[in-house]
């Protein structure tokens, strides 16, 4: 064997191990670590689920912060739906709930967040998105908002059970995504 295939073998092996090690890291991030209590000016949810919607009201009627953000909505959603989904005895909306209908994706998300933030006053906020979501989302909303404390808030999925195929899937395709994010900005920033 050459000394030039040793290399590459070894090369190879490298990555493969340090793509490991990091997904164990990643998928540890998935498990429940809890939210900090703390307040912060504004929450700010992710779409993707009504479970974190729901969150994201449960945390202002719990006045954990003065304004509630919503990224990605769809153009036809009211205020006044998402609050039918989250309690129906709700006659009166809480204040300061403000809907982005701009977002189609996490790119989307965090230049939508920071237009907003740059508008308002709002020095801290917390991030609601998927546990599985949540590394990738705060790579990005860490670059788009660099003056700005982030405290992650991740949801833990009742959609997919754990250790099922369609979960491991989820976790390899979130992890290169994540990966691809972080080594794109990297290079963005050289």
């Amino acid at each position: 064997m050459t000394r030039l295939a040793r290399f590459s073998i070894f090369v190879f092996a490298l990555l493969i191990t340090l793509w490991v090690a990091g997904f164990i890291s990643f998928y540890a991030s998935t498990y429940n670590h809890g939210a900090p209590k703390i307040r912060t000016d504004a929450i700010v949810v992710l779409t993707g689920g009504p479970d974190r919607v729901n969150a994201g009201l449960d945390l202002l009627d719990a006045g954990k912060a003065e304004t509630l953000f919503i990224s990605g909505v769809y153009e036809s959603v009211s205020i006044q739906a998402l609050l039918r989904l989250w309690r129906d005895d709700v006659e009166e909306p809480p204040c300061c709930i403000m809907l982005g209908h701009e977002a189609a994706n996490t790119t989307g998300n965090a230049a939508e967040v920071r237009k907003w933030v740059t508008q308002s006053d709002v020095r801290s906020i917390r991030l609601i998105t998927a546990s599985y979501h949540m590394p990738r989302a705060l790579i990005r909303f860490r670059h788009a908002l660099p003056d700005i404390e982030i405290v992650p808030h991740p949801l833990y999925s009742r959609d997919i059970r754990r250790n099922s195929f369609a979960f491991w899937r989820l976790l390899v395709q979130e992890y290169n995504k994540m990966l691809a994010t972080w080594l794109l900005l990297k290079l963005y920033e050289s």
